[in-house]
């Protein structure tokens, strides 16, 4: 019995030394990953068309992004600018979509804005 005793008493602390500071790091950030949150603003739009409009990324946790725009053109730059042209002669509305990405954990968020955009004076 005494034999089975000391038996254990060094399995057990052979297991606890193997345990890295790695292992006990990952341990402490189980449950307190960050997830991205995608976020924007923009200027530009204020005058007749065309107008290039200038797109401000304030998203957070992320170290990729996706613009996409209402004519298929999309964008990976932290930040962007579009050209805008309105030959209606109303105001019309663009839809801006910006998908935040950690390619760490592959989470990712999305936001989207309209544009408006006053038509061109012809």
């Amino acid at each position: 019995m005494k034999n089975m005793i000391c038996l254990l008493t060094i399995l057990s602390v052979l297991l606890l030394s193997s345990c890295t500071k790695v292992d006990e790091e990952d341990r402490k950030n189980v449950g307190t990953l960050t997830l991205p949150v995608a976020a924007f603003y923009f200027d530009g739009n204020e005058g007749p068309a065309p107008v290039t409009v200038n797109f401000h990324n304030s998203s957070e946790y992320s170290d990729q992004w996706e613009w996409k725009f209402h004519n298929g053109s999309t964008s990976s730059e932290f930040e962007t600018t579009f050209t805008y042209h309105n030959d209606t002669g109303e105001d019309q509305t663009f839809l801006v979509i910006l998908t935040a990405i950690d390619t760490y954990t592959g989470e990712t968020n999305t936001r989207s804005q309209a544009v408006l955009v006053h038509p061109s004076n012809k």
